[in-house]
């Protein structure tokens, strides 16, 4: 079976999209089928402004086409929104000379590429699929990001277009399944997929690795956080619980790892705060985050408290598979809330509340011991739940069952 993937990142880019996506297509083209990415040529995320070797042809045969960056600048909410409707028009016309495939699968955000993936599949008389991580319209709205009555229409319409002709639609959890639903799409047709991890890789491993050697030697409690520092994080919330901390103890160290729109204001507001307890590191490499993860007492998955939607950040997978404790700071409609409450692999705390986040910080740090019983809670369920193959499997069952 031909298969075309859509995606804006892929390896060697380093997020979540690109990860969840190289691996779907690997697996994919491992069970037989002939697998295509269009994608873009990677400039952020990467590791080292030197890791652009993008061959053609990856592992397992999957073929490769990268179209050209817009260059919009990101900051800007508006510009984005536009750079998102050019990206849908350009896949259309780059995915249309590629020939016939039997399945479109795209990644959203962005949106438009649902529009992109339902296009093409009418085109070849084919099967569209659409992942969909974020909510959109509904985040940027949250987040203030998008006001203009008019465009919120557009966002809407367009939301709903996707869901009601898309054949099927994969989320990753039953809040954002609910959503869907409440907002075009068919009950039947939409299946919750978890953002799946490899166990192999994100497993635990000790604490006093290189990483803690490195950046925090004489800690008494490391706590992390690491991926995108953009709008929708909350990240701010960490540097103000570090200051609340910082009054408490001495010996607790946050690594913040990563990049965003957001990173120059943070650096600015650490040193506005003063905080000697904080560092900030690189973009890091998947090995480098693994054990990053791994020398952590504590990680932390926060968002910002305007986000009023189930999103699931893909990172609480990955801390659960690497059986560290985690501290989930949300707004109450995540679903990151419910998973972190029923497997009791750590505390949450409201979005907004640098001070509950730092008493629950300072909680672990007084009960190691329930700290790591609540690591061992997380890893069980990430080997039960989030399985790589078990969840490629899904996606195959998925278009099975469409086709």
């Amino acid at each position: 079976m031909r298969i075309l993937l859509l995606v804006i990142s892929y390896p060697p880019v380093l997020n979540s999209a690109a990860r969840l996506f190289s691996e779907l297509a690997e697996g994919l083209a491992a069970r037989g089928h002939q697998v295509t990415v269009l994608t873009t040529y990677p400039e952020r995320y990467l590791a080292e402004k030197g890791s652009r070797v993008i061959p053609k042809r990856e592992k397992n045969k999957v073929e490769v086409h990268r179209l050209r960056n817009l260059r919009l600048p990101k900051q800007v909410p508006l510009l984005r929104g536009l750079e998102h409707v050019l990206y849908g028009l350009q896949y259309y016309m780059k995915g249309r000379r590629l020939g016939h495939h039997d399945v479109v699968i795209a990644y959203s955000p962005p949106l438009p590429f649902g529009a992109t993936a339902v296009l093409l599949a009418r085109r070849w008389k084919g099967r569209a699929i659409v992942n969909v991580q974020d909510l959109y319209p509904r985040s940027a709205v949250d987040l203030g990001l998008l006001k203009n009555r008019a465009l919120i229409r557009f966002g809407e319409w367009l939301e709903r277009w996707v869901y009601q002709h898309a054949h099927g639609i994969t989320v990753h959890s039953e809040g954002n399944r609910a959503h869907v639903v409440a907002h075009g799409g068919s009950a039947e047709k939409t299946w919750v997929v978890p953002n799946w991890i490899d166990l192999d890789k994100y497993h635990p491993g000790p604490k006093e690795n290189g990483v803690r050697q490195k950046y925090a030697p004489r800690a008494g409690l490391v706590v992390s956080y690491a991926g995108v520092m953009g709008f929708a994080q909350g990240v701010g919330d960490i540097l103000r619980a570090a200051a609340i901390v910082a009054k408490e103890t001495s010996d607790v160290i946050f690594l913040l790892a990563g990049k965003g729109v957001m990173l120059p204001k943070l650096k600015a507001m650490a040193a506005d705060l003063n905080l000697k307890n904080v560092q900030f590191l690189p973009h890091l490499p998947e090995d480098e985050y693994i054990a990053l993860l791994q020398a952590s007492d504590v990680c932390l998955v926060t968002l910002h408290k305007e986000l009023k939607t189930p999103v699931v950040p893909g990172k609480l997978p990955c801390i659960m598979g690497v059986g560290r404790s985690v501290i989930c700071s949300t707004p109450p409609q995540s679903d990151a809330r419910l998973i972190v409450k029923e497997v009791r692999c750590g505390l949450w705390v409201p979005a907004g509340s640098p001070e509950a986040l730092a008493e629950a910080i300072l909680a672990l740090k007084a009960d190691p011991v329930r700290a790591d019983k609540m690591g061992d809670n997380g890893r069980r369920y990430a080997e039960r739940h989030f399985n790589r193959e078990k969840c490629i499997s899904q996606y195959e069952e998925i278009i099975a069952r469409l086709l």
